[in-house]
């Protein structure tokens, strides 16, 4: 009965590390598609050698993601709307 309950979890453990690594690789691929969009719309996929503006995009995405995890995208937010709204509130001076 415990080989049975311990198969069992093993096999429910190994299924939630399958989820979170899709789920991670999901937003991974979202976050290097944006970017690399984003280079296509800016110019700079064709000024930037490939390799090094690969490079640059997927450690940008690695972080991102990181911070996310850390509950560092709420604090990045706040941080920018209050940047945002000092930087309108002086040029509208």
């Amino acid at each position: 009965m415990k080989k049975l309950a311990l198969i069992t979890t093993a096999l429910f453990l190994t299924g939630c590390a399958g989820t979170t690594a899709n789920t991670s690789n999901t937003a991974l691929n979202i976050c290097l598609t944006q970017k690399a969009n984003a280079a296509i719309q800016d110019g700079s996929a064709f000024t930037t050698p490939v390799k090094t503006l690969a490079q640059n995009i997927s450690k940008a995405c690695l972080k991102q993601l990181a911070l996310e995890k850390t509950g560092m995208s709420e604090e990045a937010l706040d941080a920018t709307v209050s940047v945002l709204n000092a930087l309108k509130a002086a040029n509208a001076s």
